[in-house]
């Protein structure tokens, strides 16, 4: 076996094994979902039934009646129903193997929740495993990059939690300065596609983290060649946007149409983040979900649940100020590394925490957020606290710098093997035991034969169209479930539930409550 056959050989197994252990966290973090992956979702029951109806209307449309895609079949009359929330292209595309051979919307939207969980952290690992040459580094980072507080509190948003190709794009794109390479540009581009495919928020993160890496490494490059490179990553942005306009028309559409579609300022200020948010714990966290103030609120939103908990800090402090000495030539105190990798990811999460508190902060306005917004590309966020995700990926490479640095200091201290990776063993599971979550409400969702059998004879009534009674309007859990429940039938119905209802679905709704009179 020569060199390369052997090297191959061990990343193969390196990457089984750091996947099936990241799946092995998604379980116990998520417990007891794996017991009920076929019938039960976590997170609640408003928005978990909408993107379980969103995913399976994807996949039923996206290979067998793509000129659908935009009609979904629940709020009838309207049209361009999917435009009313995120269209989740990625996840519908994903899940479309299990959707087709399980003939089962709950477990394919599980595959997807528990697919985000293990990509992201790997994905996660692979970045910072490249920026500091250490796999405890890449195992602390991936771990807190999909775990933390945040991510679970974003179950009930598959949009947000499903963020596994974000660090993707960056590690490729760094390996394209470095290297260049047509397959490398590739990768990031395709990377780049599906992650903003995945829903607008992501376009948005992806462009702020790319392109802020991008200013930054111009900020430093001084070679024709660098200079090239950063021209075809130009021209690769260009591309994402172009693959990406298709998907904007039908929302353009929709909003010249439909007043209030575009989120106002007003609306922002109301989710926008406060400096006490990133005091407030999860209720399902372990070690802080029922503890008293300030890491618990009784009356807090899960939106602004931002605690990320003390020990990621104290490891991206340590990757920050554990200084180099003179005799250091690891990989992580390299000062190219340290640059191009601790201190942008530094710039990008001070500025996603500038972004986070939204149009303003302590009462003075925002310019970094409400400029932005006057010029049209922040007019589809309502939740700006969810700036949070890209702080999560800030937060996670730094800790893996402070891991790395650790180990190195301890090696230069011990000199022992073994001692050295029982400090990143120990590390790792300090930073579980903080961020642990278990025993999450899990909600039952009919399926196969629990189904009513009035679905199944729906199915068969040919081109219908229905309403459901009683309407229940303002019952948003029952509108959920009605809408999930047509995956069953197909059929175009009045009820539902989306991010947005026009008047006349609304109307339409509220007149039938008084059925007959």
């Amino acid at each position: 076996m020569d060199r390369i056959e052997r090297v191959l050989l061990s990343k193969k197994r390196e990457y089984t094994l750091v996947i099936l252990f990241f799946l092995l966290l998604a379980i116990i973090f998520t417990w007891p979902l794996l017991l009920h992956a076929h019938n039960g979702l976590a997170g609640g029951d408003r928005d978990p039934l909408l993107n379980t109806w969103i995913v399976s209307w994807d996949a039923e449309t996206i290979f067998t009646n793509p000129a659908q895609f935009w009609q979904g079949n629940i709020l009838y009359p309207s049209r361009d129903v999917l435009t009313y929330s995120e269209h989740l292209f990625t996840l519908g595309v994903l899940a479309a193997p299990v959707y087709y051979a399980s003939n089962n919307p709950v477990l394919a939207y599980n595959f997807l929740v528990f697919l985000a969980f293990v990509l992201s952290a790997f994905g996660c690992y692979l970045l910072i495993k490249e920026l500091t040459g250490s796999r405890w580094a890449g195992l602390a980072g991936g771990i807190f990059y999909a775990f933390c507080p945040y991510k679970i509190v974003q179950l009930q948003h598959l949009h947000i939690l499903f963020a596994p190709f974000l660090p993707l794009l960056l590690l490729y794109q760094y390996r394209y300065m470095e290297d260049g390479g047509r397959k490398n540009l590739f990768l990031y581009i395709l990377f780049f596609a599906a992650q903003s495919l995945a829903s607008w928020h992501h376009l948005l993160f992806c462009f702020v983290a790319s392109g802020l890496l991008w200013l930054w490494t111009a900020a430093f490059s001084r070679k024709k060649q660098q200079w090239t490179r950063l021209g075809w990553l130009i021209a690769a942005m260009i591309i994402v946007l172009v693959i990406n306009v298709p998907f904007a028309v039908p929302y353009l559409r929709t909003s010249a149409r439909l007043p209030g579609f575009e989120r106002s300022l007003l609306e922002t200020e109301i989710w926008s983040a406060s400096p006490s948010n990133y005091l407030h714990a999860p209720y399902e966290s372990v070690i802080y979900g029922h503890g008293i103030a300030p890491f618990q609120s009784e009356f807090m939103v899960a939106e602004k649940m931002l605690f990320p908990g003390f020990i990621i800090v104290l490891l991206a402090l340590a990757g920050l100020f554990i200084r180099r000495r003179q005799d250091d030539d690891a990989p992580v105190f390299d000062r190219s590394s340290f640059r191009k990798g601790a201190l942008f990811f530094l710039l990008l999460t001070v500025v996603s925490f500038i972004l986070s508190f939204g149009p303003e902060i302590g009462g003075i306005s925002n310019p970094l957020y409400t400029v932005p917004y006057h010029l049209g590309l922040l007019k589809f966020i309502r939740v700006p606290a969810r700036f949070f995700v890209l702080i999560s990926l800030g937060l996670a490479v730094l800790g893996g710098y402070g891991v790395a640095k650790i180990m190195v200091r301890l090696a230069q201290w011990k000199r022992s093997f073994d001692k050295i990776r029982l400090t990143g063993a120990v590390l790792v599971l300090i930073l579980i035991v903080e961020l642990l979550t278990f025993n999450l409400a899990i909600l039952p969702v009919p399926v196969y034969g629990e189904v009513p059998e009035v679905y199944g004879w729906l199915e068969e009534q040919g081109d219908v169209r229905i309403i459901e009674l009683p309407t229940a309007f303002t019952d948003f859990e029952r509108q959920g479930m009605l809408a999930y429940l047509s995956t069953y039938h197909w059929k175009k119905t009045a009820n539902g539930y989306s991010g947005y209802h026009p008047d006349y679905a609304q109307r339409i709704l509220l007149e039938m409550e008084g059925f007959p009179s």
